[in-house]
Parts: C-alpha cells; structure tokens; sequence
C-alpha cells in the first residue's frame, strides 16, 4: 500500500512541477530534414550534421514543487560544436504547436548566427537575436509572442529583458530561446589506442548500437592489477598450461535495453576492458594442406598529405598507404550465379551505339551503299562522278580509362539477408563490371582500400592497367575480407595519382562504398568529410571524373556536400548493385 501511494504522489508531484505544455509538444525527429536544409539556406556550414542533445545539469532557483520532485535541475539547450549543431528532442514550451514548432526553426536560425569561437556568448546571442527580427518580419512576429508568454510560465527570466539579460555563471535561469556553449569535459582522457573494431560475434546489427544524442563521457583506467598476494594457500595452484586468464566478473550476455539505459545514464564512463570476452577467442584447428592466401605488402608504402580544415592547411606526408597484393590465389572462373545477368548485361552492351561507326564513299568496302550507286546511274556524265558506291563500319575507339575504389571496411562485414553480406555483394559487383568493361575494351582497375588511423592504408591492388583481365584477377576478388576503417581522403587521392598517369582523353574514377568516411581517430565526423571533399577537388583539378555509387541510406545527407548533385547514386536494395553498377558505368560512358 505505502508502496503504491509513493508511486502515485510521485507521479503526481512530478506532472505538477512540469512547466511544459507535452499535449502541443513538437519532436526534432519530425523536424530534422526541413531544419537541415533551412540551415543551408541560411549559410550554414554544409559539412555539419544535425542531432539530438542530452541534458545539461545547472544550479538555478527551483519552485517549491520542482524540489518536491526532483526536477528542474535538468535542461535541453540548444548549441554546436566544429561537428555539428544539437536540439532538444521536443520542444513544448508555449500552449501552441505552432509556436513550438516555429521554436525549432528561431533556434537554427540562431545556430547559423552565433560564433561558438568568441568567448563573448552573451554578446553572440545578443547580436544574433536582433539581426533575425530586423531582417526577418516572422522571426520578429514570433519573438513578440514567445517571450511574454516564456516570461509567464518562467518568471525567472522576467527579472530583464531576454535580449538584454546577462548570464553571469551557470546559476543563472537558462533561456529556451538562446544558444549556449558546448559542455566541456575538464577530466583527465586516457590515451585508448585500440586499432580494432569490435561488434556482435554473430555479425548482426545491434539493435542498442545507435544512440541518437551526444551524451558526456569519463574514462578510467582499470588495467590496474594486484601484486599477486595470496591472503590464503589453496589445495593445488594450476600451472601456466593448464590456465586460461577470463574475467567471469563481466557479463558478456548481449544487453537488449543498452539503448534504454545509456540514455537514462547523467554520464557515461569508459573502460579498457572489452565485452564479449569469450567471443573474442578464436580458435582454428582445422589446418589446411595447402598453401593459405596471404596478404603481402609491398614495401613501406608511400606517404600523402591530407587536409586539416580546421588550420587549412595541407598535413606534410601525414598518411602513410601500403600497397597489398593477395599471394597464393587460386584463379576461377565466372561464377554460376553471374552468368545469367552477364548474358543479359552483354545483350545491353551489343545494343549500345559504341562500337560500330559508319563510314560513306568509299571506293571498296564492306558493303555496297545502294544510295550512292543509283545516283552514280542517274548521273549524266557519268566518267566525271567519283565512284565510290561502298560502305564499311569501323570500330569506335573509346579512349576510357577507368580506376574502380572499393571500400572493403569492416562494416561490410554487415548481412543484406541471412545469407548474403555486404562484402559478398560488392565481389560480385567487381566482377560484373570488369567483365563488361573487358567486353567494351576499355582500359581499366581495380582497388580495394580499409584502414587503421593514418598509420596504415592498406591499399590492396586487384587488377593495374596493364594488367590482361583473366581468372587469377576474379580469384583476387573472390578473397577480399572486410578490414578496418574508410580513410576515404587517401585512397582517393592515391587512385587520382594512378589515374594521372594514364594518358587517356577521359578518365573516370568510380567510388564504391557502403557508408560515409570514418576512422578510429579525429577522421571521424567532419574531419573525414572536410578532407575527403578537399580530395575529390584535386581529382576534378586533374580533369578525372569522380562517381560514387553507395548503398548507405543515409547517403544523400553528405554525398551531395562531398560530390555535387549528379555525381553520386544510392542503391537502396544492395541486391541489386552489380547490375545497377554497369549500368550507371554506360549511361556516364556514352
């Protein structure tokens, strides 16, 4: 009974302390493409993406009510970073939808103004608020309504005028219609250098992996260990052969409410140790006769700049690419499965317009031109007209050359269907296409690239230019293995290298990948967009055509900013991307 009246009183308590009005509340998740591009359409950065924010914990005056119930403590305030820009995740402040969800878009409008960088954030905020409602009459209509009734509901901020108020320190009422500086995190960060992604041994997609707001973070070091001081003598010590270290103090069982509990979470703290640990042990026993594919490098590698947006500047000989090339493989033929869409891709390629030009007047040839040999018989003076009445057909030269970039990252390891992968997909893809451009004569190659840091770009060489197509090319293909990160910015600039060199009229670099650039280090989030844009510019400096063909949903969020409008294709069903990949290759072709 005491137990269900505490349940009733704090529900009740905590409905009465709320100030916000969640009948007329609008979600940022309904709001998010058309903030996106009112952002751009303000100028703002094309490179930022837009999410969620978690809440900021701030000592400010609380109603009677709000201490009752604990509340009042929490608040979700707009601001940004050099990444991107963070909203509340609903907005319900005013007894009016449209005010609320007019609310989203003053905020945006406010993001794109404010300088993050100024140490002034009051003056920002100031600044920024007056030139909106001066040159934007439904940004001013908007303010006049909101701040009388945000003064009523939150007499706390009726002590000055919102445009005029002075936050002196955090103790001050936040305003809902200002943006505020990002959260630092002043603790010590350990230097965690894993060089590995991990996920479910089973390689699903967890369903707890994405969390959709920018929570703060701790790491702590637990690598600690004891002196090895035994506080009792045990019957029997096992030696060193008959012992396997495993930590049975963590819970490698997969967590289905993980999503729920970070997100409940004030602070998330990290730790060294890894989950899952029993599927972290692999063991193969099964030894095979033969010779076993080896990845072999070749060299060194080669070192290659890559752009720092922030200083804009270029960083000297920052990554370093190592070439690969798989020893040991066993050449095969087209596969069975292939062999059906070959036939029906080759029939789209004798119907194409490519390899036959007609050639008129001619005094021999192939064929007689029937329209010339009756106006030679109609003529009147016969011995003075020329007598060319045949016709031949010459091959076209397509003076092509073209470099296929296969992102082969550790995300490909991802299933389309119970039985087919991301990676499964893309080998057939390379292969579909190499023999569709063997069958146009075209020249052509193919890479594959994955990534760990700048350290190492494994580069892995499946077929150069100068190399015939043939049976041990597809038995590269058929064992490529997904590897680590997309450092995208290299490996394009090293192709445009190859490309370069290649003394074609037209040359196209086509770019296939199944996500957005991405490494363990700052090359994630904007970084890795702003350097591999900086790379697609230099390719189209060379007068290189750059194509990316992706099956990433989520694509058309950066794709556009990175290649242009019509210069990227997003395959939703990646069933479908060997056909479809020969056949953007035509279209871009002819």
């Amino acid at each position: 009974m005491d137990e269900k009246v505490g349940k009733f009183w704090n529900k009740y308590v905590t409905k009465k302390s709320s100030r916000l009005y969640d009948s007329k509340q609008v979600l940022f998740e309904d709001k998010t493409k058309s903030l996106k591009i009112f952002y751009h359409l303000l100028g703002g950065d094309k490179a930022k993406e837009l999410h969620i924010t978690d809440k900021r914990f701030l000592k400010t005056s609380r109603t009677l009510l709000e201490k009752f119930s604990g509340k009042g403590k929490s608040f979700f305030l707009a601001w940004k970073d050099e990444k991107a820009l963070y909203f509340p995740e609903k907005l319900a402040y005013f007894d009016n939808q449209k005010l609320n969800d007019m609310h989203y878009y003053w905020l945006c409008a406010m993001l794109s103004q404010v300088d993050i960088n100024n140490t002034n954030i009051i003056y920002e905020n100031q600044k920024a608020a007056k030139m909106l409602m001066k040159k934007y009459p439904g940004f001013a209509d908007f303010y006049k309504k909101a701040q009388p009734l945000l003064i009523q509901t939150y007499p706390e901020l009726s002590s000055a005028n919102p445009l005029n108020k002075v936050l002196a320190d955090d103790n001050s009422y936040p305003n809902p219609l200002w943006i505020y500086p990002s959260q630092s995190n002043h603790n010590k960060l350990l230097d965690f250098d894993d060089e590995e992604e991990t996920g479910r041994i089973d390689g699903k997609k967890d369903k707890t992996e994405e969390l959709k707001m920018k929570k703060k973070a701790d790491q702590v070091d637990d690598e600690k260990e004891t002196d090895g001081l035994l506080l009792f003598l045990p019957e029997s010590l096992m030696s060193f052969m008959e012992q396997v270290n495993v930590d049975r103090q963590e819970n490698d069982a997969f967590n289905e409410d993980a999503l729920y509990d970070a997100q409940e979470l004030d602070e998330i703290t990290l730790g060294r140790k890894d989950a899952n640990l029993s599927a972290r042990v692999k063991m193969d026993l099964d030894i095979s006769a033969k010779e076993e594919v080896e990845d072999y490098p070749l060299g060194d590698g080669f070192l290659r700049d890559e752009w720092d947006y922030k200083k804009e500047i270029y960083l000297k000989n920052f990554v370093r690419i190592k070439p690969h090339i798989a020893l040991h493989v066993e050449p095969v033929a087209l596969p069975v499965r292939l062999k059906k869409m070959m036939k029906k891709i080759q029939t789209e390629l004798d119907l194409m317009e490519l390899d036959r030009v007609k050639i008129d007047n001619l005094p021999y040839g192939d064929e007689l031109n029937f329209d010339a040999w009756i106006e030679y018989k109609g003529h009147q003076n016969r011995s003075n007209h020329p007598q060319k009445f045949f016709q031949s057909y010459e091959k076209k030269t397509r003076d092509m050359a073209t470099l296929i970039l296969a992102d082969i990252s550790l995300s490909t390891e991802a299933g389309v269907t119970q039985d087919i992968r991301v990676i499964d997909m893309i080998k057939d893809s390379l292969m579909v296409f190499s023999e569709s451009l063997q069958r146009l004569e075209d020249k052509f190659s193919v890479y594959a690239f994955s990534s760990i840091k700048n350290k190492k770009v494994n580069f892995h060489i499946i077929k150069n230019f100068k190399e015939k197509y043939s049976d041990l090319v597809r038995g590269r293909i058929e064992v490529l293995k997904p590897g680590y990160y997309t450092r995208l910015g290299a490996a394009v600039r090293e192709s445009a290298k190859i490309l370069d060199r290649q003394q074609s009229a037209n040359k196209l670099l086509v770019i296939l990948s199944d996500g957005k650039p991405n490494d363990v280090d700052r090359y994630d989030g904007r970084y890795g967009i702003e350097d591999t844009k900086k790379a697609i510019e230099e390719v189209k400096q060379k007068g290189i055509v750059p194509y990316c063909i992706t099956i990433d949903v989520e694509a058309k969020e950066y794709l556009p900013y990175l290649f242009g409008r019509n210069s990227y294709a997003v395959i939703r069903d990646a069933k479908k991307l060997p056909q479809v990949l020969t056949q953007i290759y035509m279209n871009l072709t002819k």
